[in-house]
């Protein structure tokens, strides 16, 4: 067995990990055993979620078949069990739930009072799984849901401690760093599809070694169109971020956002590996558009009541929704009971299942890829 490591080692792992622009999976490959040296367990299984409504884009639960949990169709099977808990009925310890807390964290113990039978994802997917105690995070940045994590042990591995949850606490922010770099580094490699961002990589010298297209296009929109990228010739703030992520001491990415004529663009550096001084930099407009809910629209909803459905994907209750929105709780009620009878449903998980799972759910299967935003890249 691997020696323990501290929390604030792990801490330090992590950021380092998170910088090196690595696609999500093999991120989540990397993260899983240093997390492991820090919260015991037999196996993870790690999910990205939409921003914007909370709900699953993604899984890798290639540990709970690489530790023989499950064969690859029993993950599949226990998959469809997992969204059920989250989205179809009412469960304890769910994603939506953590991102409302303050310490999004939690047991399955702990949520049920000591008393997991009490959660339908206990009874039908944890127990006969042989995986009796979970521990969950969700991963967050500002209030936006990046990812999330289920932690399973075995009946003979016992429960998790305060202390488990303590340092999954202090880690949530980097790794939800991590996982919208990842997102990042991903979208830009592939150079195509919706709201693609750029990429250029600096060799140690400061010459271009890499740029894709789309970086090209956006940093013309920086005054740079004229410039000559192939005699090492870039945007001020280009070299100037570079430089900073060479010479910074404390590892993980650096952002900037800087005007354009095309209006605010990020550029987000790192170092592939720390030890040498390439520098991967994305370039991407500081904000995505906002994906429309074709489904809602084709029900007739009208632009308030997209957003509640949207407030209601989140699992914020109609006192949450309210305020979110600056509206009394009597106003919501009505967009909600409006929404039931244009989509002909009777309850908030049945409209859930009905206008979003039907729409998100396909993609997840077929591994659809996100976008730098956290959405499927569709269109």
């Amino acid at each position: 067995m691997a020696p323990r490591w501290s929390v604030d080692r792990l801490l330090e792992e992590i950021e380092v990990l998170g910088g090196r622009g690595l696609p999500r999976n093999e991120y989540f490959a990397e993260l899983a055993p240093r997390l492991r040296r820090v919260v015991d367990s037999d196996a993870s299984c790690w999910h990205t979620l939409d921003p914007q409504t909370r709900l699953l884009t993604s899984d890798e639960p290639s540990e709970l078949i690489d530790r023989g949990i499950y064969t690859p169709e029993a993950a599949a099977a226990a998959g469809e069990l997992l969204v059920r808990s989250e989205y179809i009925v009412e469960d304890r310890n769910t994603f939506a739930e953590l991102a409302r807390r303050r310490v999004p964290v939690g047991t399955i113990e702990g949520a049920t009072r000591g008393d997991p039978s009490r959660s339908a994802r206990y009874r039908d997917l944890l127990l006969p799984s042989g995986i009796p105690h979970e521990l969950r995070a969700v991963f967050m940045i500002r209030g936006r849901v990046w990812g999330a994590v289920h932690i399973a042990r075995r009946a003979d591995s016992g429960p998790f401690a305060e202390a488990d949850l303590r340092a999954l606490a202090r880690v949530a922010g980097p790794i939800a760093q991590g996982i919208r770099g990842s997102l990042r580094f991903e979208a830009a490699r592939r150079e195509s599809g919706s709201e693609a961002p750029g990429l250029v990589v600096l060799d140690p010298a400061g010459e271009v070694e890499l740029i894709t297209p789309a970086a090209r296009e956006l940093l013309a929109a920086l005054g740079a169109e004229s410039l000559d990228y192939g005699k090492g010739m870039l945007p001020a703030s280009v070299s100037s971020l570079a430089s900073f992520a060479r010479a910074a001491d404390e590892p993980g990415g650096k952002v900037v956002t800087v005007p354009s004529e095309r209006g605010w663009l990020t550029l987000h550096a790192t170092r592939p590996d720390p030890r040498d001084d390439r520098v991967a930099i994305v370039v991407e407009p500081a904000s995505g558009p906002r994906s429309a809910t074709l489904r809602l629209e084709a029900h007739g909803a009208t632009a308030r009541e997209r957003e509640v459905a949207t407030m209601i994907a989140r699992g914020l209750t109609n006192a949450e929704i309210a305020e979110a929105l600056v509206l009394s709780p009597h106003t919501v009620q009505d967009h909600t009971k409006s929404l039931f009878e244009k989509l002909s449903v009777g309850s908030r998980q049945e409209l859930v299942a009905r206008v979003f799972l039907d729409e998100y759910l396909p993609e997840v299967v077929q591994r659809t890829p996100l976008t730098s935003h956290g959405r499927f890249e569709v269109g």
